[in-house]
């Protein structure tokens, strides 16, 4: 294949892994253990406004802004979690899925002699 690229790079959170499914779901599940019943549009439209205000603050790492971004979110929702117990989302990344079409698509490429890479505002440690 002739190509102007060598190398494709792509996000990690959001463009290859279902990030919306992964965090509801952990959410859910968490606060579920907690005997709250949280409805997944109602925690996705609060963190996709919270998670910006939390990142506009002082850098911290990516996996500190899940568990702030979580206490937040629980809070706005009526959910009294503990920041000690906020861990539960980045611990959860592991379980994050790609999108149907990420492992074909990447598949295709690298099929085409692309080299392919991640570039991403995440901490090494959860990729």
């Amino acid at each position: 294949m002739t190509s102007r690229f060598d190398v494709i790079t792509f996000d990690c959170y959001g463009t290859l892994i279902d990030w919306e499914t992964g965090i509801g779901e952990a959410v859910i599940v968490a606060a579920a253990a907690d005997g709250v019943s949280l409805e997944r549009a109602a925690v996705l439209q609060a963190y996709a406004e919270i998670e910006p205000v939390v990142e506009a603050r002082a850098f911290r790492p990516y996996r500190d802004v899940l568990a702030v971004t979580a206490v937040e979110v629980a809070a706005r929702l009526g959910w009294g979690l503990d920041s000690s117990r906020a861990r539960f989302l980045p611990e959860s990344l592991p379980a994050w899925r790609p999108f149907e079409d990420t492992n074909p698509a990447l598949d295709r490429l690298r099929a085409a002699g692309l080299r392919l890479g991640i570039l991403s505002n995440v901490d090494d440690d959860l990729l």
